[in-house]
């Protein structure tokens, strides 16, 4: 066997592995060991060293390639679309998997991108599946005689619905219980008026106006490393489900 296979095999391997503790962790607990991204870059540096010997590994394109993405991850963590932990899973999966402008294209024309940025395009791709969970979370709620817009009577249709399939109806003891798990997504003003609120910047003094056996509206933090990991497996095995669904789009309007 070529070192090139070997290489490639022991790549997914050490990753796989990484991303399976790293999200055995964030299902635990929402917090993932920094070790376990010093281990990675570790790993990517021992592993690919090895190609830049040999002539397999372009070290300028691999360092260039690895800079570039850890850029946009960095900026997208920023932005506030995943945690620290997924941009610095992100990153490792940069600088494990180096790519060359060759490389690239020869894996656009086959619906991939570096494996990097393809594992998070799955991943983002597979947080829709959210979507219906949380619709039927609310809706076993309700079918357990729950009134889930109960004093949010003000609430207009759109942001209902929004709530049915962004958020969860959990009982408020139950929040309080698991807040590693859930963000509140109600607020309740002075006036004792209930308001969804969306956004993940909440203050302390919004939790005071509930009792504990009353049902709110939560955001449950998803645990995102399953996510990246179940979309490295699905870049290794199949693509970019992202890519593959845009050049589906573009080739059915270009008939």
């Amino acid at each position: 066997m070529s070192y090139w296979p070997w290489l490639e095999n022991a790549r997914s391997i050490v990753s796989i592995i990484l991303l399976s503790v790293g999200s055995i962790q964030d299902v635990k607990s929402r917090e993932i060991d920094d070790r376990i991204w010093v281990v990675f870059l570790a790993s990517a540096v021992i592993l690919n060293l090895p190609g830049v010997f040999n002539g397999s590994v372009e070290p300028a394109w691999w360092l260039l390639s690895a800079g570039l993405q850890s850029g946009l991850f960095i900026l997208l963590y920023y932005a506030g679309v995943y945690g620290g932990a997924d941009a610095k899973g992100l990153m490792c999966l940069s600088l494990m998997y180096p790519s060359t402008p060759t490389g690239f294209l020869i894996d656009l024309s086959t619906g991939r991108l570096p494996v990097a940025f393809s594992t998070m395009n799955n991943a983002l791709m597979l947080t829709v599946l959210y979507l219906p969970i949380n619709l039927f979370w609310n809706i076993s709620v309700k079918l357990r005689g729950v009134e889930l817009f109960k004093g949010l009577e003000k609430e207009n249709l759109l942001r209902r619905a929004a709530a049915l399939l962004l958020l969860r109806k959990v009982r408020f003891s139950q929040y309080c219980a698991e807040n590693s798990r859930f963000l509140l997504a109600e607020r309740r003003s002075r006036s004792g008026v209930r308001r969804i609120v969306f956004s993940r910047k909440m203050d302390e003094k919004a939790e005071q106006g509930f009792k504990p056996d009353e049902h709110v509206f939560t955001s449950f933090l998803m645990p995102l490393q399953v996510l990246l990991l179940l979309g490295l497996v699905v870049r290794l095995f199949y693509g970019d489900i992202l890519l593959a669904l845009s050049l589906l789009v573009a080739s059915r309007l270009a008939r």
